[in-house]
């Protein structure tokens, strides 16, 4: 890697660790980060600091806060207070600098609103998002005739759209609105929040003919999982490596403990969390490999070992 790019990455761990964690100590920040030596850490640390000096402007301050024992950061508001829209916010907002260009005659500001509509199409189809009445209207189509649709899906928090092809069952609304049905990608059942479908267009392929209890139980499971997905469910205890923390703890939002084990020369670190879907649960923990051990609940631990038990023999085959 390059000598640039790792120190950039450092740094960016740094910020990260220390924004999702209000405070660590050293030690702590230095077990997360992979900064090992305390010395190297102290640092970087000051290299943040000096952000906050001269010629930075104020809204600019990163400010390190060191009382003896834990660590504090202090970002800029922007920073600090990121926006997350949906695709269709982005969209509409789209709408009214495409209207403000066309009328204004200020070069200077037209040229900004032209710079501001490029970034926006870089991350939405040029081509423009289905009004959320039309949407519905053509979902309701494919449903009734039974057809298969394309559609392209910007899920929330990803930065690029994905193609998929499928079969719709159901319309859902509970707090969002939700297209469910049978996700051709995935060979199974899936909900689509319809603020983040891109593009949808019926094909004149018949959908998977399913049978109706089957289908039935697929869209009651899904309304169920979207109902608890604000819920707390039992809690769940990982050991996981410092490298994976940081992406660990975006999806399940760790609470950290002291216990570490050392396990073929790596050293592993226990951290807890609450379990808001076992499936859900257990597919992204399948995501980081050996890099995670599930220590804790026993009945989903011994799911993970049957898991990789078969997908071993399978290998050895």
């Amino acid at each position: 890697m390059n000598p640039t790019t790792r120190k950039l990455q450092t740094k960016l761990a740094l910020i990260g660790l220390l924004r999702e964690n209000r405070r660590m100590t050293l030690e702590d920040l230095s077990k997360y980060s992979g900064v090992k030596e305390i010395s190297d850490l102290k640092k970087e640390l000051g290299k943040l600091y000096m952000v906050g000096s001269y010629p930075y402007t104020p809204d600019q301050l990163v400010e390190i806060d060191y009382d003896g024992e834990t660590i504090g950061i202090r970002l800029p508001n922007r920073m600090q207070e990121g926006l997350t829209m949906s695709v269709r916010e982005w969209s509409g907002i789209r709408n009214l600098l495409l209207e403000e260009e066309q009328k204004e005659v200020d070069p200077e500001r037209r040229q900004i609103l032209l710079s501001s509509l490029q970034k926006i199409h870089t991350v939405l189809p040029s081509s423009g998002v289905l009004d959320s009445g039309e949407l519905k209207s053509q979902v309701t189509e494919a449903i009734k005739k039974q057809k298969s649709v394309q559609l392209e899906y910007q899920a929330q928090g990803e930065t690029s759209p994905v193609k998929r092809k499928v079969d719709p069952w159901a319309l859902l609304s509970y707090k969002e609105e939700y297209l469910i049905g049978f996700c051709h990608t995935r060979n199974a059942p899936r909900s689509f929040r319809l603020d983040s479908i891109l593009t949808f267009e019926r094909t004149e392929e018949k959908s998977i003919q399913v049978p109706d209890q089957e289908r039935k139980n697929a869209i009651s499971m899904l309304k169920q999982f979207l109902k608890s997905s604000g819920k707390e469910g039992a809690v769940a205890e990982i050991f996981h490596t410092a490298e994976v923390y940081f992406n660990l703890h975006r999806r399940f939002g760790l609470e950290r403990t002291k216990e570490s084990i050392r396990f073929r020369e790596t050293v592993f670190y226990l951290s807890k969390t609450n379990i808001r879907n076992e499936d859900w649960f257990l597919s992204t923990l399948k995501g980081f490999g050996n890099s995670v051990i599930l220590k804790s609940p026993r009945g989903l631990k011994q799911r993970l070992q049957a898991y990789w038990t078969e997908q071993l023999g399978e290998m050895g085959t």
